[in-house]
């Protein structure tokens, strides 16, 4: 894993849900073992009003917002589409759906495995 990159994906998230969201912003991380491996999965949650069933297919592209009171905002509309390309790059996947309670949720899935099959990094005390 890139940190540099994983550090932008949580922030835009974070950021993301204190800015239009409302408190608590919740942040977990779980590991999934699957039939394609194991998956770290993490999701960030808010209670604001969430996103508009309109502007919920395109979330994730480039210079989209989702509210026209945001058109002369200082943000450029780029945030979730860098963060989605960065969780590609992991080939990864990410999405995001309304709570049923009220508020957004976005789920980052990034696939688990190791850099290299012949060594032994938790037995050397590196990285798992």
């Amino acid at each position: 894993m890139d940190p540099r990159r994983f550090d932008v994906v949580m922030a835009n998230l974070v950021g993301n849900a204190l800015r239009h969201g409302a408190a608590p912003v919740r942040l977990t991380m779980e590991r999934e073992e699957r039939a394609d491996g194991a998956w770290a999965v993490v999701k960030v949650s808010d209670n604001g009003p969430g996103i508009t069933e309109e502007a919920m297919p395109h979330i994730f592209e480039r210079f989209y917002k989702a509210g026209a009171s945001r058109t002369r905002s200082e943000s450029s509309g780029l945030g979730l589409a860098i963060t989605a390309e960065n969780v590609r790059l992991h080939q990864g996947r990410i999405s995001a759906a309304n709570l049923p309670g009220g508020g957004a949720e976005f789920t980052v899935e990034l696939p688990l495995r190791r850099d290299s099959p012949d060594t032994d990094d938790e037995a050397a005390g590196g990285p798992r």
